[in-house]
């Protein structure tokens, strides 16, 4: 194993798409397509998403801009650093690190669910610990192979996903009037804001821009994915409001894919349901162990975390940063699934992203008065002033994700657990870091009297 050092530059633009893609099209999105189709008051949900849509792609635009001025494997931790100061960098680097173990728990939770409909007899728990090794050593193995996984499973999902949706609407059976697909029902704008969150986790492609044989490809893949994500979800709700009109007929269901599929379809749309949650949870893991590790592998590399955590393997993949998330990951989705509290998952994940989508679009409105001469291949849409009112929405959902009660008694857990999650990073970074970086500075020393 080798000590840090350059990670290989060779994925292409089609990665690009399918990593953005795939980190957003995690199974739980089929949960929020019952609440959006329920909310939107039917065959307008599509709209709802749309519109979504739209506000994301105001926040990717601030990903493109930070990601062309300093495209680095430490992401966000540099553009905060340089936006604001390098304490908050910190914090929120280690806070936005957790929400990737945040979403392959509660995608680990669904899937298992999904696959025990699908295999009674085999417990969902041995396919979680399956498939989330099979993926680990699928990403041990390097980030070629990696990467041709993420873009054969994310074109199989968008591609079988808008099939199937398309084949249910233009069944004889399920009639669609143009009338009900604008008409908006009077939780409309609730349905706009479960919309946002079907999108988040696009982002997390730009840990891998030292991966990328050109990291400017990064704001074009996130674009064409956020477009891609918009069409095959979309339809999905629209075919998912069509057979069920009323969304509520759906209960508390944990595999509504499953449901809608042998609805309309009968048993082939049923498997063909399953297959195409199979690939969710591939673009998930996958994708989610490849970006997050080699964000880990950034902050190792300038001592904010254990050295070991920067150490390549002899493909060139940060193989501790790796297996850390990979046991984190897995501990955390057999706790989920013994314990069924997916939603607090999903529900401090989403203000996490929300959160941050406001505090990049601050950093690119404060980058562009502190370093105005730095080169941008990519420049972002109406700052300040666009910047500050995307800030604000971004910050308003996110405080409605950590107000969402997801337990008994409406109790807030998820705002109990991002402060607490917050104030053990502060710690850290203040008893912590400072013997990290005073080790290092030791070595070297060592290493000059060496010399």
């Amino acid at each position: 194993m080798a000590l840090s050092g350059d990670l290989k530059r060779i994925l292409p633009l089609r990665t690009a798409i399918s990593t953005s893609a795939g980190l957003a099209s995690a199974a739980i999105n089929f949960l929020a397509c019952v609440e959006i189709a329920e909310y939107a008051g039917g065959a307008s949900a599509w709209l709802s998403l749309l519109v979504a849509g739209v506000l994301i792609v105001f926040a990717g635009a601030n990903f493109s801009e930070l990601n062309g001025m300093y495209p680095s494997s430490a992401a966000i931790r540099v553009w905060i650093r340089r936006g604001i100061n390098d304490n908050v960098s910190m914090v929120t680097g280690f806070v936005y690190a957790t929400t990737v173990v945040f979403v392959i728990a509660a995608d680990a939770f669904v899937l298992g669910h999904v696959f025990e409909a699908a295999w009674p007899a085999v417990s969902g728990l041995i396919w979680i610990v399956v498939l989330l090794g099979l993926v680990t050593f699928i990403n041990l193995r390097g980030i070629r192979l990696a990467g041709l996984v993420q873009d054969g499973n994310g074109l199989l999902l968008l591609a079988t996903l808008v099939t199937f949706s398309l084949m249910v609407l233009l069944h004889p059976h399920t009639p669609l009037t143009v009338a009900r697909m604008f008409h908006l029902g009077p939780n409309w704008f609730q349905a706009v804001a479960i919309g946002v969150f079907i999108y988040v986790g696009f982002e997390w492609v730009t840990p891998l821009a030292e991966e990328f044989e050109d990291a400017r490809v990064i704001p074009k893949g996130m674009f064409i994915a956020l477009g891609l994500i918009a069409i095959g979800f979309g339809l999905f709700t629209l075919a998912l409001s069509v057979v069920f009109p009323n969304a509520k007929t759906l209960g508390h269901s944990l595999v509504p894919q499953l449901v809608l599929g042998m609805r309309a379809l009968g048993p082939l749309g049923f498997w063909w349901m399953v297959i195409v949650s199979l690939t969710t949870a591939m673009t998930t893991f996958n994708g989610g162990l490849a970006t997050a590790s080699r964000f880990i592998y950034a902050l190792a590399r300038e001592r904010v975390l254990p050295p070991q955590m920067a150490r390549l393997n002899k493909a060139l993949v940060p193989q501790n940063a790796l297996l850390t998330l990979s046991g984190l990951s897995l501990g955390l989705a057999i706790l989920v699934y013994v314990t069924g509290q997916y939603l607090f998952l999903i529900n401090a994940g989403a203000a996490v992203e929300s959160f941050m989508y406001a505090l990049t679009a601050i950093v690119v409105a404060n980058l562009r008065r502190r370093e105005p001469n730095t080169a941008r291949i990519f420049r972002s849409w109406g700052v300040p002033w666009a910047s500050w009112l995307i800030a604000i929405i971004f910050t308003g959902l996110g405080v409605g994700s950590l107000l969402a009660p997801s337990g008994e008694h409406g109790f807030p857990g998820p705002l109990v657990f991002l402060v607490l999650l917050t104030l053990l990073a502060q710690l850290y970074v203040w008893r912590v870091v400072p013997k990290l970086k005073a080790a290092r500075r030791g070595g070297a020393k060592v290493a000059i009297r060496k010399s």
